[in-house]
């Protein structure tokens, strides 16, 4: 087997860096000093042949070979933190048939990683999954067509007659490109987003929740654009033909044609997009039904706000 030519201590720092957007702050969170954290991706870049961070007054942001090259190092640490995690894995000998509906954003964005991972560690369970709306999942486990969902769960309805159980949340941001004058500013209100062109991604509810987050603050967006296709509206918002509010969930830097996508914060409070587990009240599940769950709480990493049990304050409007 070849040796890589980086050390994994090489990849947790580089990603330290580019989720800070600063050495210095991902100094801080792996507890080691700032030139270390420098000299090691300046060794991985050098390594590899090519530059993966740029460097400017504000911080790092990811070069297009570093974006590429960042989804790999997050695959490599996932992995080490699974074989650290489940060392067991095929002493618990689950089988069967699994139903599990999703939602789009879910199906695409989230879960296909994880139910890989079940699926390898649980060789034996037939797993079923199908892409529904939110209201269909909903509507799915009262029927019993499926076992459990995996859907936004901060839409849900059904509290009366449906549990859930929080896996994952992420912060609303706004998207604009890398030319736009709006990144002068470290946050933007949604006053200052009164006449900019806007686009809406008509997915999970995504038109109807954003409004209902903006309406308290007198926003009204200027709606230039609405697409079902995650990928157009990245090249509108790369091209520099409009802004949109959408979770960290679905973000990637760079459009399929290279161009550059940055992030703000918004001003306003506005509650996060959170996805979660869902079963009908009072439903006992089956043994493969509480294995998924349980596996999904022990690899989801924990979302800011989420304590060990993958549980806290629910958030009880979101979309995408």
């Amino acid at each position: 087997m070849k040796t890589p030519p980086f050390t994994l201590r090489q990849l947790i720092y580089f990603v330290a860096a580019a989720k800070a957007g600063k050495i210095a702050n991902a100094a801080v969170e792996v507890g080691i000093s700032q030139s270390a954290v420098t000299t090691a991706i300046m060794e991985l870049e050098k390594s590899l042949g090519t530059p993966l961070l740029e460097r400017h007054v504000n911080g790092v942001t990811l070069t297009h070979r570093g974006h590429l090259f960042h989804q790999q190092a997050l695959k490599i640490l996932e992995a080490v933190e699974e074989a650290q995690r489940w060392p067991f894995q095929g002493s618990l000998n689950l089988s069967g048939r699994l139903r599990v509906v999703a939602s789009y954003i879910v199906m695409g964005y989230f879960l296909l990683p994880y139910v890989e991972k079940f699926r390898r560690a649980h060789p034996n369970v037939e797993v079923e999954l199908v892409e529904r709306t939110r209201p269909e999942c909903e509507a799915a486990l009262m029927s019993g067509d499926a076992d459990v969902g995996v859907f936004l769960t901060s839409n849900l309805t059904r509290h009366d007659t449906l549990e859930s159980l929080p896996l994952a949340r992420a912060q609303r941001r706004l998207w604009l490109s890398a030319n736009s004058p709006l990144l002068a500013e470290k946050t933007v209100s949604f006053a200052r987003l009164k006449d900019w062109p806007y686009v809406f991604l008509m997915v999970d509810e995504g038109e109807r929740v954003m409004r209902e987050l903006g309406r308290p603050y007198g926003f009204e967006p200027n709606v230039v654009m609405r697409t079902t296709t995650v990928e157009a509206m990245r090249e509108w918002i790369g091209l520099g033909l409009g802004v949109t509010i959408v979770a960290d969930t679905i973000y990637r830097p760079w459009s399929l044609e290279g161009h550059k996508i940055e992030r703000r914060a918004i001003t306003e409070p506005i509650p996060p997009l959170e996805i979660g587990l869902a079963w009908p009240r009072g439903v006992v599940l089956g043994e493969t039904a509480r294995g998924f769950s349980a596996f999904l709480r022990q690899t989801v990493p924990r979302s800011e706000g989420m304590d060990d049990a993958g549980l806290g304050v629910q958030a009880r409007s979101g979309a995408a």
